[in-house]
């Protein structure tokens, strides 16, 4: 099972590929991953993705991000932000899958932290803040070696399960048999999503990574508020949540029925140490 320490160990891919014996760069822009060329930026043509905002306790989540160099954003003093989301890739350069991902929205060293509320939320709801990637289970395994080696994402392979109907959007995600959570949120608005540049951060090998993706589309529905996810009550991750006060009525819900998104390269850098501006 998955370790919950930030610096948990990988598992193998498809029973014994180890992510670093089977994947090398090129250049800046090509690498091989487990026999397959991928070139910069990775596109995906087709998506649906939904997402749940909550706010939690910053002391315990800051705790979760200790070892990391990163800084959990507040929206008010006392409490941090939490995103848990999915996505259903279609048509991507790195194949069809599911993924689910725990994030925390987060500055990274020597960053200004935004003002509480007036200035987190906006921030967030623009694209204009990190997200610290802290877990990220995929359903596939190419995906797990590409996205653990190109961007330092924590991905591993579990179940993860995304389905839109006509007006709800559910996701769920279990690891070993075990449910560590379900989310849910309204879909079948008909608004655009304008395209937004927003850093991922992530921590692999002893380095911080930070890649900046696109994400735009079709299809938007926003919600305040919303439906509580289901919580498993025995997994690690699962436990995680529940220890920073999940499960919950979320902030506000977000999805996108038709997205589309681009990857560039990474920056990395020693964990601790400040990127680039």
């Amino acid at each position: 099972m998955l370790d919950t320490r930030i610096h948990a160990p990988e598992a193998p891919v498809d029973g014994n590929q180890a992510t670093d014996t089977v994947c090398r760069k090129i250049d800046d822009r090509h690498y091989r991953i487990n026999g397959q060329d991928i070139t910069l930026p990775v596109t995906v043509g087709d998506a649906a993705m939904l997402m749940n905002l909550f706010t939690v306790d910053s002391k315990a989540a800051q705790a979760l991000i200790a070892d990391t160099g990163f800084k959990v954003v507040e929206l008010w003093p006392g409490k941090a932000l939490l995103q848990l989301l999915a996505v259903d890739y279609r048509q991507n350069d790195l194949g069809d899958y599911n993924e689910a991902a725990i994030v925390f929205p987060a500055t990274t060293p020597g960053e200004r932290s935004p003002l509480p509320l007036v200035g987190a939320l906006p921030r967030i709801l623009r694209g204009q803040l990190g997200n610290y990637v802290y877990r990220m289970p995929v359903n596939q395994g190419f995906t797990t070696h590409a996205g653990r080696y190109i961007w330092g994402f924590p991905k591993w392979q579990c179940d993860v399960d995304v389905q839109f109907g006509k007006a709800d959007a559910t996701a769920r995600f279990s690891d070993e048999n075990m449910t560590v959570f379900e989310l849910h949120a309204r879909c079948g608005g008909k608004a655009s999503a304008k395209a937004q540049q927003a850093p991922s951060l992530a921590i692999r090998n002893q380095r911080a990574w930070k890649t900046v993706g696109t994400t735009e589309g079709e299809g938007l529905t926003f919600r305040l508020g919303g439906k509580a996810p289901v919580i498993g009550d025995s997994h690690p991750l699962a436990l995680a949540l529940r220890a920073l006060g999940l499960p919950k009525k979320p902030l506000c819900t977000i999805a996108i029925r038709q997205a589309r998104m681009s990857f560039e390269g990474p920056e990395s850098v020693p964990i601790g140490s400040a990127f680039s501006q």
